[in-house]
């Protein structure tokens, strides 16, 4: 897994790329989602910061992005956005698995067993 850190408007300091690598491989040791990549691009604006984050994980590519007057509020914001999005696709995964054919033909059987029964 590859992480690419990006400043536009500003230089990127070793402290920022330690948060930004700590914070992301903290997030990832808990995932079961097979990471290939990950795009991080700070901008600095006129005011404020953003940061945006993108994920490509296999068959999937999740994105956050996130305004704000501190650098490591909207990247932790973005964090947080991308870790809710990686819990819904999980979730998604997990709860779309197909029935074995052998289950769903007993669960048949047994539902009109039972109809038998009751009428």
């Amino acid at each position: 897994m590859s992480i690419t850190i990006t400043g536009r408007q500003f230089d990127i300091t070793p402290a920022i790329k330690q948060h930004v690598e700590d914070s992301l491989n903290a997030f990832l040791a808990d995932t079961t989602l097979k990471t290939s990549s990950i795009q991080v691009v700070m901008e600095r604006g006129k005011n404020q910061f953003t940061a945006g984050i993108v994920l490509n994980c296999k068959y999937h590519v999740l994105t956050a992005k996130v305004e704000d007057f501190d650098l490591y509020k909207a990247f932790d914001a973005a964090v947080d956005k991308i870790e809710a999005q990686c819990v819904t696709l999980r979730e998604k995964i997990h709860s779309h698995k197909a029935v074995p054919l052998s289950d769903s033909e007993s669960r048949k059987a047994a539902e009109a067993a039972a109809a038998a029964i009751g009428d």
